[in-house]
């Protein structure tokens, strides 16, 4: 017997409609909502419809809580009290700070980056050599392939190579490491490895000291040769606020053999506490820094010491006051870190047998193996912890990400500009104006227009309440890199805020630029809208900017003025129109303004204090007074603290070099760095970042680096130490013209100094550079497996698992040979990125179609080769199924190769021959529709994206469901055809059509033939095979909640009018047989049926707390009462095991507004099996008894399966965009079929329950109405909006067991009953009456 019942969802359980809001509104993570900013608007959910969702037939395995969807055209959330514009409800009901990104509010939380950044701190670096090989080529290596099969980057930032920096003794190299830390906790999770023995390392001299400490040390020295050594090293700076007393300049270098009786002398004059502020080692302020400054950091250490292992004598020995300081400190920081650390995290290496032969293998072998360990926990809890669903509310997490990524650069921007009052008025008077033409901010390079935009983007919102901000930053990321793929992004946006939903039209610059206007005028008459474009002339091809702008809505961008004619810009010119553009000049900034730039500027670049400005520099911005040129002032001025560097000698100031223009002083910042680093290593690390396509991470730097002779010596543990150290000297360098992007990518920070690197760096070596680039992605270096590059060689396949591909390499390679071969695009475009289907799959799967689209647009040839215009057109038609999964680009390619056919296009190229095999016979498993007129649909779907006309949506079918004795057959009602169809899946046709049935809502099949169909509220039999009415079973049903669900093949039970008693009613007379009643004055509310018919479970409202009640309906008697205290069931939420040996049940708390969690009972005891909580509500529940698991799907939408064995979570499915609430599991078991059934999310999703991976992937070009899974998942039948047939999809491709073993055990191939009356129609009006 099937598992049954019929219910009204939208009735069913009224506080489920509300579970996002009301039940649990605290699983969702929220911004904390600060002081200074106003509270948000509060937002109301939509009003449900009031007529009932309904559930189809449970065969065995199916969840009950499955009901189709009533789609309806997008609402939109009224707010509370009239505050505010409506917006869609699927905006209103997101998390506070999504809803805050997309209306251009700056969050204060930032995304966790996919980094695991390992920062070794050592105290002794020559004393842990091993260790330290151990971490690099051993530990580290093998975590870095395996992090990267999961999506993540590992780099080891190692400064300790016992350097010459390191030896000086001096500032310049604690100052580098802890920039160094501090760069790395911005790209990602820092973990601490500290290697700390029986030493603290070379101890150093304080670089300043308090006047109050100095004077008192120096009272406090007896002896005259104390206090003049201490005014030898020390002088007053009166430059700082407060004066403070500073080590003299070099004096480390210059005075070596005196830096220990220095110390000493300190040891003695100095109180205890200031002895701990100010004598300190390297590898105290890392872990200062680290391990007691943040808990997190303190969490992930792991300490590698020792066992065992004497004291390691110092080169200088220190006198016994010294040497009892320094062995006072050291307990107190092993003490503190005993203290922080875990106990696991603690490495404690036993050297008990180093000495012997083969001891120090396995002595390195054993650090290496407990590294490995603790490292791969940290990796696999760091990852844990940082995931994130695909999307929500059916809106992409990369929409979500592109906008964090523009407004924390916005609220950074804002905070550095000047106070230009005079015209941040005129931007707030267009703003709140009635213009309807664009604003063009317009001044020099350098004069501050992008902060100026950006202050204005941050105080928009208090000009004009309500107002939607779109502010785009041209280059900063790859989505906003082109024109094409900027235009994308902004009417994703708008698209969402208008219609709660992203673009899925056309992906080409017509389509898209015809689409904005529209958006931004439906956008203005919801709410007033603001969008900015910062750096605007980088795109001379961006014809679709707007020159008039609809009402409501205003628009700024800021164009860079040209030297030699200002009008000639290329965007000015796409701005005109006859009342337009509006220009503003930005104003020049005045001499006072200027200099407090440069002063405030030198302050913030130097790391250790700087004096006042020379004269020189403040005569120069009075002259040229661009911010820009003043920062670049600034900055070489603070270089002549910090060179980071031992090239130079420390005593000796850099000189200060000053242009009369820009343009010069942007070149003295790489002159000036060549000086400080070498001409040829910077030349070499700046040409490789300059050259690379969107920038390189620290791990491919150094990667790249540890290859070239300039980096490498034969003097460190690893030869390419000394790459490890010039990087992070590099990086800290040129911190203040570096950025680091989203997945931690040095890029340049201005394009004109870009360009400046470009010109300088690639001059006279472009090709050589980017060879060595396409040598180092095609994995030359690794097949050649230097034994002396151990830790720097990787592989570079295309794909490292089932979700993770190689996006640098993917990204990259096109561009270099793009750039390799500009003379021969011919060549190019026959290159394997365009002609290898598999080359184009993982590039898609690694990316996106913008992505490819950008390589296509390097293929410089008109027309375009054949092979690249098919492509073309799949990335630009179908962009918005390939974005959301790559699995589904065979079925579309084969989709367009169909549409080329129909159109009488003949294939010449002898590449797209070479493909036609391969689409057929797609090489992963590929859904593909098999209905003939199906490309009909498609087509007019893509007319009605095109033309953006909203229009109505007709619903074809109500519900599919599934015959469980015949596998490939299916049924369908329709309630307002009046009409019960029967379809083969197998061969897309139509073998029964009933029609004049009365409002049918829901069907349930006895037999292959009869069934049992809710009629308005009455039951009733038909016969499908011979189309005939059969019988009306006695009394009508309650209005809301009709449940019902079979006993036998001769009788069903079905919850009576009043919903105080279940009936058993006879199938064949229509008779009721018995009752069950729960009690007087008691009214169940759900109606729950095992597959077998045996075991019958209802819900009682009435009872607090909620029971569940349990009959035997083969005994007719009630086995159990359950109840939970304190806890009501949502029962629209249950499943039953066919055999009725457990049942599970969504459960929440009365009194607490916490998620909702899981129970299991025993049906065979009546006791209560497992309790889940996954830590947020529940939508959907199935149980399979054929696999042992209950499968859940999660309003953050996961999927969990959990073991019915053991009770723990076998599988997490990830990968929908909203909440799974459609699951339906194949009759034979092993595979399920998940959905939104809201339709935010429009695709399907089929999963392998033995090994939990995806199978495939369906985007249909319409929402789904209903959906089934047949034939053990090797077809799926879709009810489809404004389809008037049953989409049948099949998987193509390559066997997957799990779907092979359920179609042998699930297909037949007879016919449906009466071959005769195959395609029959048969109206049964009246019939009943008879």
């Amino acid at each position: 017997m099937g598992n049954s019942c019929s219910s009204g969802q939208a009735h069913k359980d009224k506080d489920s409609q509300s579970q996002h809001s009301e039940e649990s509104p605290s699983y969702r993570s929220r911004a904390k909502e600060r002081e200074d900013q106003p509270a948000p608007t509060q937002l109301l959910e939509p009003a449900p419809a009031h007529r009932p969702q309904l559930k189809g037939p449970r065969p065995v395995g199916s969840s009950v809580s499955d009901s189709i969807s009533l789609s309806s055209p997008v609402t939109c959330a009224s707010p509370r009290d009239a505050e505010g514009p409506p917006m869609p409800s699927g905006v209103a009901s997101l998390p506070e700070d999504h809803r805050a990104q997309l209306l251009g509010r700056p969050q204060q939380r930032t995304r966790r980056k996919k980094a695991m950044l390992i920062y070794v701190c050592a105290a002794d670096s020559q004393d842990c050599c091993a260790e330290k090989g151990a971490l690099q080529c051993g530990a580290a290596a093998r975590l870095r392939v395996r992090a990267r099969r999961r999506g993540w980057r590992i780099h080891v930032a190692d400064l300790h190579w016992r350097s010459p920096l390191e030896q000086q003794r001096d500032h310049r190299f604690p100052v580098l490491c802890i920039a160094e830390l501090a760069r790395q906790s911005e790209l990602g999770a820092v973990v601490p490895v500290l290697f700390l023995n029986s030493g603290l390392g070379t101890p150093l001299l304080p670089h300043t000291l308090e006047c109050a400490d100095f004077k008192a040390a120096l009272d406090a020295a007896q002896d005259e040769a104390d206090k003049t050594l201490l005014n030898k090293w020390y002088s007053l700076d009166e430059s700082r606020t407060p004066p403070c007393y500073r080590l003299v300049r070099g004096a480390p270098a210059r005075w070596r053999r005196e830096m220990a009786k220095a110390l000493n002398v300190l040891v003695r004059t100095l109180p205890q506490e200031a002895c701990d502020a100010y004598l300190t080692t390297v590898v105290e302020q890392e872990v200062q820094h680290t391990v007691l400054m943040s808990v997190e950091a303190a969490r992930r250490c792991v300490w590698v010491c020792r066992a065992g292992a004497a004291a390691a004598a110092e080169p200088d020995a220190p006198d016994a006051a010294h040497h009892q300081e320094l062995t006072r400190r050291l307990h107190n920081l092993q003490k503190d870190l005993k203290l922080h650390l875990s106990e696991r995290n603690i490495i404690r290496a036993s050297v008990r047998g180093r000495s012997a032969p083969g001891g120090e293998d396995e002595y390195t072998e054993g650090v290496r193996s407990a590294l490995g360990e603790r490292l791969d926990a940290l990796l696999d809890t760091l990852i844990g912890e940082s995931e994130a669903p695909a999307g929500c509310n059916g809106i992409p997490t990369s929409l979500f990400d592109e906008l964090n990524e523009h407004l924390t650069f916005c609220q950074k921007s804002a905070q550095s500009t000047s106070n230009r009052e005079i015209t941040l008025n005129e931007l707030k008077t267009y703003v709140t104006g009635d213009s309807q033409v664009p604003l063009a901010l317009i001044g020099g390079a350098g004069c501050g227009k992008a902060t100026l935009v950006a202050r204005a983007a941050t105080l928009a919102p208090t000009w004009q309440e309500d107002l939607a901000v779109i502010i785009r930053f041209v280059g900063l990321t790859p989505q906003s890199s082109s024109s094409h793929q900027l235009l994308k992004s902004i009417v994703d946006q708008c698209h969402v805020l208008h219609a709660g939903t992203p673009y899925r039209g056309r992906n080409d610059v017509a389509s898209l630029s015809a689409a904005l206007p529209k958006l931004l005028g439906a956008l203005g008459r919801a709410r007033p809208a603001l969008l900015l474009v910062v750096g605007a002339d980088a795109l001379r091809g961006a014809r679709w900017l707007p020159s008039r702008l609809p009402g409501n809505v205003k628009m700024i961008v800021t164009v860079t003025e040209e030297t030699d004619e200002p009008s000639s810009s290329a965007i000015m010119a796409v701005l005109s129109s006859e009342d337009g553009p509006k220009v503003v000049r930005a104003p020049p900034v005045g001499a006072d303004e200027a200099r407090a730039v440069l002063a405030a500027c030198a302050a913030a670049y130097s790391k250790t204090g700087a004096a006042s400005p020379p004269d020189a520099a403040v005569k120069a911005v009075q002259k040229c007074t661009i911010p820009l040129y003043a920062k670049i002032l600034a900055w070489q001025i603070s270089l002549s603290a910090e060179t980071f560097t031992e090239q130079s000698e420390p005593e000796t100031a850099p000189e200060l070099v000053i242009c009369e223009d820009l343009e010069g002083q942007l070149t003295q910042i790489l002159i000036t760095t060549e000086a400080a680093l070498g001409a040829e290593r910077v030349k070499t690390c700046l040409a490789l970042l300059t050259a690379a396509r969107r920038g390189l991470d620290d791990t491919e730097i150094l990667d790249m680096l540890a290859h070239d002779e300039l980096f490498r010596s034969e003097e460190t543990y690893l030869p390419w130490a000394p790459a490890s150290l010039f990087w992070p000297q590099l990086a800290a360098l040129l911190s203040p013209w570096l950025r680091w992007d989203a997945r931690g990518a040095a890029r340049w920070r201005d394009a004109a100094l870009a360009g400046a690197a470009r010109d300088r760096y690639l001059q006279d070596c472009e090709d050589q550079v980017r060879k060595t680039l396409v040598d180092y992605y095609e994995g030359v270096w690794y097949t050649e497996n230097d034994p002396k590059m151990a830790g720097r060689l990787i592989s570079q396949e295309n794909k490292f698992s089932d979700e993770c591909y190689n996006t640098r390499k993917l990204d990259e390679l096109p561009f270099q040979h793009y750039h390799l071969s500009k003379n021969d695009p011919e060549s190019f475009a026959t290159r394997p990125y365009f002609t290898e289907l598999s080359w184009v799959h993982d590039k898609l799967a690694a990316t996106d179609c913008g992505h490819f689209l950008e390589d296509i647009a390097l293929v410089h040839l008109d027309p375009l080769p054949e092979h690249i215009e098919i492509l073309k057109e799949v990335f630009e038609h179908h962009s918005y199924a390939l974005d959301y999964d790559h699995r589904q680009f065979y079925g579309l390619l084969r989709t367009t190769m169909e549409k080329r056919q129909r159109e009488g296009t003949e294939i010449k190229s002898k590449i797209v021959h070479s493909w036609v095999e391969e689409i057929w016979e797609p090489p992963i498993p590929t859904f593909f529709p098999t209905n003939e007129e199906f490309w009909k649909i498609v087509e007019t779907k893509e007319k009605r994206d095109l033309a953006m006309v909203g229009g109505f949506d007709s619903k074809t079918y109500d519900l599919i469901v599934r015959f469980d004795t015949r596998g490939k057959f299916v049924a369908t009602v329709s309630t307002e055809r009046e009409e019960i169809c029967v379809w083969d899946v197998t061969q897309c046709k139509l073998v029964r059509k009933i029609t004049g049935v009365t409002q049918p809502i829901n069907l349930v099949p006895i037999d292959e033939y009869r069934c049992v169909v809710l009629c308005k509220r009455e039951l009733k039999v038909y016969d499908l095979n011979q189309g005939k009415f059969v019988v009306s079973l006695k009394g009508v049903m309650n209005q809301k909640m009709p449940y019902y669900g079979l006993h036998d093949s001769k009788h069903l039970v079905a919850l009576s009018r009043n919903r105080m008693y279940v009936n058993l009613m006879n199938i064949e007379t229509g008779d009721c047989v018995t009752t069950f009643k729960a009690g007087e004055d008691r009214f169940l509310n759900s109606l729950l049926v095992s597959g077998d018919g045996r075991v019958l479970v209802c819900g009682d409202e009435t009872q607090k707390p909620f029971p569940l009640l349990v009959w035997s309906l083969t005994s007719r008697k009630l086995l159990y009462d359950l109840r939970i205290p304190h806890h009501d069931f949502v029962t629209s939420k249950a499943a039953i095991t066919y055999e009725g040996s457990y049942v599970c049940v969504v459960s929440r708390e009365l009194d607490e507004p916490s998620p909702n969690f899981i129970v299991v009972y025993d049906l065979q005891s009546g006791t209560l099996f497992k309790k889940w909580k996954p830590g947020c509500d529940t939508v959907a529940l199935a149980i399979s008894s054929a696999d042992g698991c209950v499968v859940s799907g999660l309003a953050d939408t996961r999927i969990l399966v959990w073991d019915l064995v053991t009770g723990n979570c076998r599988l997490t499915l990830r990968g929908h965009g909203a909440a799974p609430a459609r699951l339906r599991l194949a009759r034979a078991g092993g595979v399920l079929l998940s959905a939104d059934d809201a339709c935010r999310d429009l695709s399907v999703r089929l999963w392998d329950l033995h090994t939990g991976k995806l199978i495939a992937v369906y985007t249909p070009p319409e929402r789904i109405t209903s959906c089934e899974v047949l034939l053990g998942g090797s077809v799926l039948a879709l009810a489809l909006e404004n389809y008037k047939e049953i989409l049948c999809v099949k998987l193509c491709g390559p066997p997957v067991d799990s779907v092979t073993q359920g179609r042998d055990a699930e297909y037949d191939d007879r016919p449906y009953g009466d071959p005769a009356l195959e395609g029959r129609t048969f109206d049964v009006r009246g019939a009943e009456s008879c």
